[in-house]
């Protein structure tokens, strides 16, 4: 059965497809910031063993890796925690999206009960005429 919310389902289901995407998304990028994060303090904790002899421009060099490793673990672990932030931005937008779609869902619903309700009345009604008419017309050949 057509129904005048077959249109707006059909947007909000749209929508809710998107809002998992992007979701599914995001969570694909926490992961793999994860592991770039995972990666950067491996490196880190492997530069952290600084020469015990030598001159100064190796530790110097040492302390400049170092330094580097650090800053590249201390970014790794901003976007693993933006990456959280924008995970629960998608969720909020999904829950929102979701809530919407059943929404029309549920209206959609109720117009074909309530569609189904008349034409069942319209019906009864109809084969109450009928029988009606065969009453009367019934009289009248006997």
């Amino acid at each position: 059965m057509k129904s005048k919310y077959d249109s707006v389902l059909k947007v909000r289901k749209q929508q809710l497809d998107k809002a998992e995407l992007n979701l599914n998304k995001a969570r694909a990028r926490l992961l793999a910031n994860e592991k770039a994060l995972e990666l950067a303090n491996l490196e880190y904790i492997k530069l952290c063993n600084l020469p015990q002899a030598g001159d100064t421009n190796v530790l110097r060099q040492s302390l400049e890796f170092l330094n580097i490793a650090k800053n590249t673990k201390e970014a790794m672990a901003e976007k693993v925690e933006l990456s959280h932030k924008e995970i629960a931005h998608y969720q909020n937008l999904y829950k929102k999206a979701n809530l919407e779609y059943e929404k029309i869902k549920y209206l959609k619903t109720e117009e074909i009960k309530k569609l189904k309700e008349e034409l069942k009345k319209a019906e009864e009604k109809f084969i109450d005429e009928i029988a009606v008419s065969r009453f009367f017309y019934g009289e009248k050949d006997e």
